[in-house]
């Protein structure tokens, strides 16, 4: 009984087959409902879209369920039995590379809001849909369901359709399948409906009219990318992909050449459109990003500056400051002694000295823990040498600049190496780190590496979390990998200025 309350339907196997083996199916049947899918090529393969998505949200070992949806969907009674096998064949590895590529290079938390995000949501399409325009024309012809002499013109029509019905449903995918720090339609529903009833609207009038009528929904989709981020994008791309489909199988289409539709001019479109929207809402993101990491940096920045300035004050205050309070006593009883009995104030001075000596090594300690003396005579390269010859983890120093640079950017990678290490020696109980700092002509970059226990994250506290921040503060970009029983790995690229 205890086994069945804790089954979840969701995460077996057989559901998830199910479930994208329906999808796939479903896809399929409705570009043959609406005959924008044929048996041989298509203006829109949805299918594809479908099963990269699967596969990359769900894991590769749903492959199966990709051959099965597409052996459901094949079209026997048009296409000889060794053409539907060959077809499958290619399908299934445009799917699975397309999915594989995806996991290799791009972010899982957030894939559509970085530009990198979205450069390689398009290589990997571009890659994997190629591998099936190359198999599955070859098949056809082998079986003489197409002449030989016509593989490169539908080669050209299956790549163009495969990458379009990806670029269409696996961005719609990703985007809702990843979850959002916030709700991205809060306080902003009346614009989403005018730029929904904006962009039908316009839609309508391109898919019916074409000409230079077609690009009036480019606005619009801007619009969507600009103001609601990878979300809206998709949701935009995918209405406006609808009704340009609809105008190239039910009117003379956007793109028409002596009265017929022009299939490839309608696929470049579509691909263009969706590139461009998609760019536009991963640079709005990051511009999002930035000025919320910016916000919080700065506020974290200053509640350090406060507690910095409070761990001054109270070291001045119980410290040298109450010594030389002291002393001051000290000397005016002194002057007072002198005074009465000179052969005193002998005794009273070198009492004084002393203490003033005290109150001196206190400021000079003070002072280098503001920025340690090898640093600020020496530069970086010393400062970290002394770092591995005092740690009791060996420190492998891969590289390090034997120039003199600012000291804002010698004091920012110094800290953060010396943080670096702290952890990997006192949490993660490192058997071995290494150092690296390349300097370049625009930066200096830092990587410290060790393989201790990793799992490390960044918390709102003045560790991690303060090294992000200060770099950031530079102008600087920084970066944590740490993956649990294989170590942690930080690299900070940090604008160098005038070398010395």
């Amino acid at each position: 009984m205890g086994s069945i309350q804790h089954w979840d339907f969701r995460r077996t196997y057989g559901a998830q087959a199910a479930f994208l083996i329906a999808a796939y199916y479903a896809a399929a049947h409705l570009g043959y409902a609406f005959r924008f899918t044929g048996a041989v090529a298509s203006i829109v393969w949805l299918p594809v879209g479908v099963g990269i998505a699967g596969l990359y949200l769900l894991g590769l070992r749903l492959w199966p369920a990709v051959v099965i949806g597409d052996l459901l969907v094949n079209n026997y009674a048009r296409l000889p039995v060794g053409a539907a096998i060959g077809q499958s064949f290619g399908n299934l590895l445009e799917v699975v590379i397309g999915a594989v590529l995806l996991q290799r290079f791009i972010s899982r938390r957030a894939p559509l809001e970085t530009a990198f995000g979205v450069a390689g949501v398009f290589a990997a399409l571009t890659v994997a849909t190629g591998v099936s325009a190359v198999i599955g024309p070859l098949s056809l012809a082998l079986f003489h369901t197409i002449p030989a002499s016509s593989i490169l013109r539908v080669s050209r029509t299956w790549w163009l359709g495969d990458f379009c019905g990806a670029v269409i449903v696996l961005p719609l995918a990703l985007a809702f399948s990843t979850p959002t720090p916030h709700t991205w339609l809060r306080g902003h529903a009346v614009e989403a409906t005018l730029l929904l009833v904006t962009l039908i609207g316009l839609s309508t009038v391109a898919a019916q009219v074409g000409g230079p009528s077609t690009y009036l929904a480019f606005p619009v989709l801007i619009w969507a990318a600009f103001r609601f981020g990878p979300r809206g994008a998709t949701l935009a791309i995918a209405i406006s992909a609808a009704f340009t489909i609809w105008g190239a199988t039910d009117f003379a289409g956007p793109f028409t050449v002596n009265g017929m539709s022009n299939i490839p001019a309608t696929q470049i479109y579509l691909a263009v459109a969706a590139l461009a929207t998609l760019s536009v809402a991963a640079l709005a993101s990051e511009r999002e990003q930035l000025a919320r990491s910016v916000r919080a940096s700065r506020t974290r920045i200053v509640l350090a500056a406060d507690d910095e300035r409070r761990r001054l004050e109270r070291n001045l205050h119980d410290g040298a400051q109450g010594r030389l309070v002291a002393l001051a006593a000290r000397l005016g009883l002194a002057a007072h002694a002198a005074r009465q009995a000179p052969d005193t104030a002998a005794s009273s001075i070198e009492t004084a000295h002393a203490e003033l000596l005290v109150a001196i090594d206190e400021l000079r300690e003070l002072a280098q823990g503001l920025q340690p003396a090898a640093l600020r005579q020496f530069g970086l390269a010393t400062a970290v040498e002394d770092i591995a010859a005092k740690s009791v983890t060996p420190i492998e120093l891969l590289e390090l600049p034997r120039v003199r640079l600012d000291e804002t950017t010698e004091a920012t990678a110094f800290y953060l190496i010396r943080e670096a290490v702290t952890n990997a020696e006192r949490y993660a109980h490192a058997s071995r780190i290494r150092v690296r700092a390349h300097l370049s002509a625009a930066r200096l970059t830092v990587e410290v590496q060790d393989d201790g226990a990793g799992g490390a994250f960044e918390r709102n506290d003045r560790g991690i979390q303060g090294l992000r921040d200060r770099v950031e503060a530079t102008g600087g970009t920084f970066e944590l990998d740490s993956e649990p029983a294989v170590g942690t790995r930080i690299r900070a690229e940090i604008p160098r200025g005038p070398t010395f």
